[in-house]
């Protein structure tokens, strides 16, 4: 519920931006301007696009925010218990990996599909290395740098194209 909640708030800062801005221009100046049409196109399909990431990672993360929330609060089981939050959480982390591949990029946003491709990279990297730590002590440290890279490239596209910067890692970690 949390997830969702911060998902929604995300869309409406960064929807409420999109719409301050439009409605900012005058008629006349969006008429005829092609290059303005399809800077709004790319804009609209960033958005959907960039909401879609988290989406997508929520599908398919639970098991391994299970296991990081009851990380932080001090109250992992132990035992076979333990094992099998791990197990599940490392297959958790493997989909979470897996459905960042399977997202499609628009092809308005193929000027930035070099730095979207980069970004996935970092994310499944972060989700690689949270899977190898799962069988090891579990320090995510590493992890959350790269999934911090991430953001900050995805944060650089919404911000060349005017929009609010946002955290996928916050949608996704709740």
């Amino acid at each position: 519920m949390k997830k969702l909640w911060a998902i929604g708030l995300s869309a409406t800062v960064l929807l409420a931006a999109c719409g301050a801005e439009e409605s900012a221009e005058p008629a006349e100046a969006t008429t005829g301007a092609e290059g303005s049409e399809d800077n709004k196109e790319v804009k609209r399909e960033l958005m959907k696009f960039y909401m879609s990431i988290p989406n997508a990672i929520n599908a398919v993360d639970g098991d391994l925010n299970t296991f990081e929330m009851n990380q932080a609060e001090g109250t992992l089981p132990e035992g076979e218990e333990l094992q099998a939050m791990k197990d599940a959480a490392i297959t958790s982390a493997n989909e979470a990996a897996g459905a960042v591949d399977a997202l499609e990029i628009p092809e308005v946003l193929e000027d930035q599909k070099e730095q979207i491709e980069t970004a996935f990279a970092s994310i499944r990297e972060s989700y690689e290395i949270k899977a190898e730590e799962l069988t090891k002590d579990a320090s995510f440290e590493a992890a959350d740098v790269k999934f911090s890279e991430a953001d900050a490239q995805l944060n650089e596209l919404l911000e060349e194209q005017d929009l609010a910067a946002s955290s996928i890692y916050n949608e996704v970690s709740q």
